[in-house]
C-alpha cells in the first residue's frame, strides 16, 4: 500500500471513530412527553388532517383539540404503525403521548404536539 493511500486510511478511520462516538454528552435534552388517557369525542377528517377532540369524559361534546394526522399509532399494546391512525372513531378510549416543540412559524414559542396515539380497550367501569 502506497504511503499515500496510508494516511488516508488512517484520515477515513479517524474520522469515522469521531463521528461514531457520542463524546459522553450531549448538549440538547430528552425530549419528554406527557401522557394523557381519555376519549376521542369529536373526530374530524378532512383536508388530509386528523383533528380530534379529547377529554377524560366520554359523554362532552367537546374537547382540547389535538391534530393527530403525523401521531405514529397503534391498538393496545400492538405493533407501532405509520401514519395516519385508522383506528379513531368518537367515543374512543385513546392515550396520547404529547409534546412540546418549537413552532417553526414562530421560533422560540412552544406547542403541544401529538407524538404517538394508542388505541385502547373500552374502560372497565
Amino acid at each position: 500500500m502506497s504511503r499515500t493511500r496510508a494516511i488516508l486510511l488512517v484520515v477515513l478511520v479517524a474520522a469515522i471513530a469521531a463521528c461514531s462516538s457520542d463524546g459522553g454528552s450531549s448538549s440538547a435534552p430528552d425530549l419528554e412527553i406527557e401522557r394523557k388517557t381519555g376519549y376521542a369525542v369529536v373526530v374530524d377528517e378532512s383536508d388530509d388532517t386528523i383533528q380530534i377532540g379529547f377529554s377524560t369524559d366520554r359523554d362532552s361534546p367537546a374537547g382540547d383539540a389535538y391534530d393527530v394526522t403525523e401521531s405514529v399509532w397503534r391498538i393496545e399494546d400492538g405493533p407501532w404503525n405509520l401514519p395516519p391512525a385508522s383506528c379513531l372513531g368518537i367515543g374512543r378510549r385513546i392515550e396520547l403521548g404529547i409534546s412540546q416543540v418549537q413552532d417553526e412559524a414562530q421560533p422560540g414559542l412552544l406547542m403541544d404536539r401529538v407524538i404517538w396515539l394508542s388505541c385502547l380497550s373500552p374502560a372497565e367501569d
